[in-house]
């Protein structure tokens, strides 16, 4: 039984936080795009086409190929160390490497196929001295009083990505009407070194720290994602691209300090909910593009959303536990705005803004998740062309990007409710930011999310 509960409780210490962190998804697969506020559901007709409206494939005329490389530094500022608090995690570091192959088999049909980071994350609360404002002893029992400052710093380390294999292709049905489909293989990947309070799933809950570590990773199942382009006038095309929700299957090992030598198999599912995006471009002139995207994603669906996750932990086969982690987020939209406006034939320049909610509701943030509310972006780009010598009638042939963005989010969240709170998906009861919980949630105190990004890609097509 002792096995049983305190497995329950590291696997809650590390899944909360590690997966968390994935939210939201920052869609960089062109450096093009990024420089425009992440848009590019109507006009970004390049092989990243087919990770954002694989239908717009059908403006490649023979072969397109891109690499795009961007790098994601991430500054967390959360109530580590008690409720009032303000601790920041210094800058962690993300890449977002993709990369896109394009070619045109038939007069009406470009196939393509990738591979991309959907999102990514790397971040660290170091020298932590007072987690949760809590004083414990070397073995990790909470004390009845005492400066929790003379408490052994530790470190909270957590990285985590999303990636996909993707192939597809685009149909032109109509010279105004073009349809695209592409198939996704989701995996995943997630290292973390944590220190949580894991005796607070022992019965009676028993307070209790202690370093838990994991690794696991998986393959998931393929789903579809479609995309339709509509050139509505010569100065007007309308986007749409639906996703469907994927499931990822991730298996690996967790080790805690509270179980010394032992090492558990764990199983968990991680899910890509439903997302659908409209975009809507005009070549207003020879020169300048506007872009407006709109998106959603469906955090809070009740099959494939993110309430909660169910995770399975075992020894030598046996199983031991099978336990509900919360997350409790929420549904989510974001607006962006691009431009571009290319000088000459050899360079453009590119801004864009982009505003988002954020899919974590008040009472279940935690430290490494981006705050409750609204988040910006704001981005600047420039564009460098070169034509082939070799035959001055193919344009455009090289292109290379660059890009950078500044992202941010804060809040501040007030008391918690003193009243027991229900765990999203069970009928258990909590309350908020206690002892009660392995990680603890909706504490008061300032929450923040700053981060930088630089990116570049090279593209040859024609």
């Amino acid at each position: 039984m002792k096995i049983k509960v305190l497995t329950l409780g590291l696997l809650v210490a590390w899944l909360t936080p590690a997966l968390a962190s994935a939210n939201p998804e920052p869609t960089a697969y062109d450096t093009r795009s990024i420089g425009m506020g992440l848009t590019g559901t109507s006009w970004l007709e390049r092989p990243a086409a087919l990770a954002m409206n694989p239908a717009n494939l059908q403006g490649i005329d023979k072969i397109g190929f891109t690499f795009n490389f961007t790098n994601l530094l991430v500054n967390q500022t959360a109530p580590v160390q008690g409720a009032g608090t303000s601790l920041s995690s210094g800058l962690g570091y993300g890449p977002l490497p993709s990369g896109f192959l394009a070619g045109r088999i038939a007069p009406r049909v470009v196939f393509a196929g990738g591979i991309y980071i959907e999102t990514g994350y790397g971040s660290s609360f170091s020298n932590v001295e007072c987690l949760d404002g809590i004083a414990v002893d070397d073995d990790g029992n909470i004390l009845p009083a005492g400066d929790c400052n003379d408490n052994t710093p530790q470190n909270m380390d957590v990285t985590f990505f999303v990636g996909e294999f993707a192939t597809g292709f685009s149909f032109k049905a109509h010279e105004k009407f073009w349809l695209g489909v592409a198939l996704r293989l989701p995996f995943s990947k997630q290292v973390a070194d944590l220190y949580q309070n894991v005796g607070a799933a022992l019965p009676g809950g028993s307070p209790r720290y202690g370093r838990v570590k994991n690794d696991l990773g998986g393959v998931g199942h393929p789903t579809f994602r479609f995309g339709f382009q509509i050139k509505a006038h010569e100065k007007l095309d309308i986007g749409l691209m639906y996703r469907m929700a994927g499931k990822i299957r991730l298996t690996g090992t967790t080790e805690t300090s509270l179980l010394p030598g032992l090492v558990l198999d764990s199983e968990a599912d991680w899910f890509l909910p439903h997302a659908f995006a409209v975009g809507i471009s005009s070549q207003i002139t020879e020169k300048t593009l506007l872009a407006f995207d709109f998106r959603m994603q469906f955090h809070g669906a009740d099959k494939s959303g993110n309430k909660n996750q169910t995770v399975v932990a075992s020894n030598n086969g046996n199983v031991l536990s099978t336990i509900v982690v919360p997350f409790g987020w929420k549904n989510t939209w974001s607006v962006k705005l691009g431009v571009e406006h290319r000088f000459i034939d050899l360079f453009a320049i590119r801004g864009g803004v982009n505003i988002a909610e954020s899919a974590t509701t008040p009472l279940w943030a935690q430290y490494f998740t981006p705050p409750p509310g609204l988040s910006g972006n704001v981005s600047l780009g420039f564009g460098f062309y070169w034509n082939d010598r070799n035959n001055p009638a193919i344009k455009d042939k090289y292109m290379l990007d660059l890009a950078g963005a500044f992202a941010f989010t804060t809040g501040t969240l007030g008391d918690p409710p003193t009243e027991p709170q229900q765990i999203p998906g069970t009928d258990n009861l909590v309350t908020i930011c206690s002892n009660e919980q392995v990680v603890r949630t909706g504490c008061a105190g300032d929450y923040k999310v700053l981060t930088y990004w630089a990116s570049l890609s090279f593209t040859l097509q024609y």
